[in-house]
């Protein structure tokens, strides 16, 4: 059994909330864990975050008992829900000008037979925390983290970097996305224990969090 917590809160500068979250509940065959932080003008990072997090979810479950249960096709899933969620968010601003520009960040922790699935797409984060170590398992779809892999500028200065929010990726900038998805085995044992010295704990957050 797994145990999950989620908290969100509008912080000091937006007037609007404009994260989403979905949690399972822990007696789910299959644990999924979402997070999306919206953007866009008007109450456009409010809907394009729960659209996202209804439509990812709703393809995952619709889908998952099709799928071969291997390491690929679950990737695969993975994907696609993120994929499909790209085109609900996209076509609704279609429909409404007052929406046209609006996107969200987007992370999905599936797991499944004691494997964490990740799908990832723009600057919020997914973070492994065991015993004392905490390890960030995505890297930021950013301006400033390409800047950080080329060379161009240090980690240090890319804190306080004016464009430190300007994104190279996110559902709804293309008609078409293609998110970050891969498979990690995370727990030795064959059972999940609330021991914390041989447990996993996962945490997702945005950004600037």
């Amino acid at each position: 059994m797994i145990k999950a917590y989620a908290k969100s809160d509008i912080g000091k500068v937006r007037e609007l909330n404009q994260d989403a979250y979905y949690i399972s509940d822990s007696l789910d065959e299959v644990q999924l864990y979402m997070l999306a932080d919206g953007m866009g003008g008007y109450n456009g990072g409010e809907i394009a975050s729960n659209l996202a997090i209804q439509s990812a979810k709703s393809y995952i479950e619709n889908n998952f008992k099709e799928i071969e249960k291997d390491k690929d096709s679950i990737i695969q899933l993975v994907a696609s829900s993120m994929e499909y969620a790209n085109m609900v968010v996209y076509e609704r601003a279609k429909e409404n000008k007052e929406l046209d520009g609006m996107g969200t960040t987007m992370e999905v922790c599936l797991i499944y037979n004691n494997k964490a699935y990740i799908g990832h797409i723009g600057d919020s984060r997914i973070y492994r925390i065991r015993k004392e170590f905490i390890r960030k398992l995505t890297q930021d779809h950013s301006y400033v983290q390409k800047l950080v892999k080329d060379g161009t500028i240090t980690q240090e200065e890319a804190v306080h970097h004016p464009q430190k929010n300007m994104l190279m990726k996110a559902l709804r900038l293309q008609c078409f996305c293609r998110a970050r998805c891969y498979g990690k085995r995370i727990f030795k044992r064959r059972h999940i224990s609330y021991d914390f010295r041989r447990t996993n704990k996962f945490s997702t957050t945005r950004r600037n969090i």
